[in-house]
């Protein structure tokens, strides 16, 4: 089955050629279930958990991961497509291991979408690949893309690809510093400001966004991946020769 991520309490709204507005984020709460300890909310703390799972679910399943990535869009993630059974795929990967620190009690959980796994493994698929920042821009070009999402909801789905994918080409620099950075800290929430300019250029007419650093950092996710790693010159391309006689 084909899951759409389509949220609950929106922060992002997009609207394209319809009377009616879909409402997107990456970074709701539906899902599965990560644990955590019931304290007082802490960014800095609730980033740690988040980085966390991004390296411990991607690193070991990898294959898979990036199996489900070419298969999925900003709205539909399809589980099933790439072989993955999402109601078991937590507990027979062992994710929750991950976060029971020795001596801690998981008491309680926070939990996320569909489309709130994707943005993550994009993030963790573009630095697996890149562990520096990519040299020679020019050279690198987003493809065009693969959409799984289909009717009513087609359209927001496009200009959410369109929108990630101009935020790469327009400041491909400042989306990586981002993606660098350790979730819920100030160095995240200064390299979103300063992605900020970057965005405000690509929105599609009929967007409305919020900019919060969890929603930004998705969006460049989606945009680096699908420039610097679908779009992956060849060696060719990367390391021209000299003509020959």
């Amino acid at each position: 089955m084909k899951i759409a991520s389509v949220i609950l309490g929106a922060l992002v709204a997009v609207g394209i050629g319809s009377p009616a507005l879909a409402q997107v984020d990456p970074d709701i709460q539906l899902g599965s279930k990560i644990p955590v300890r019931p304290e007082k909310p802490d960014p800095v703390r609730d980033g740690l958990v988040r980085d966390r799972y991004v390296s411990c679910a991607y690193g070991p399943h990898q294959k898979q991961i990036d199996g489900l990535l070419v298969i999925s869009d900003p709205l539909t993630v399809d589980f099933e497509g790439a072989g993955i059974e999402e109601s078991k795929m937590f507990r027979q990967w062992n994710i929750r291991e991950c976060f029971v620190m020795q001596g801690d009690a998981v008491q309680s959980s926070i939990s996320f979408s569909p489309s709130a796994f994707r943005y993550m493994m994009l993030e963790a698929a573009y630095l697996r690949a890149h562990p520096k920042v990519p040299a020679n821009h020019e050279i690198w070009a987003a493809k065009p893309r693969d959409y799984v999402t289909s009717g009513d909801m087609l359209p927001t789905a496009k200009a959410l690809g369109i929108m990630s994918d101009c935020i790469a080409s327009q400041d491909p620099v400042n989306a990586d510093k981002l993606l660098r950075t350790a979730s819920g800290t100030k160095a995240e929430k200064d390299a979103a400001v300063a992605l900020v300019p970057a965005l405000s250029a690509c929105i599609v007419a009929g967007q409305q966004l919020q900019l919060k650093p969890a929603n930004i950092r998705g969006f460049a996710a989606d945009g680096m991946w699908q420039r610097f790693v679908v779009g992956a010159p060849s060696a060719a391309d990367s390391n021209p020769t000299e003509a020959q006689d």
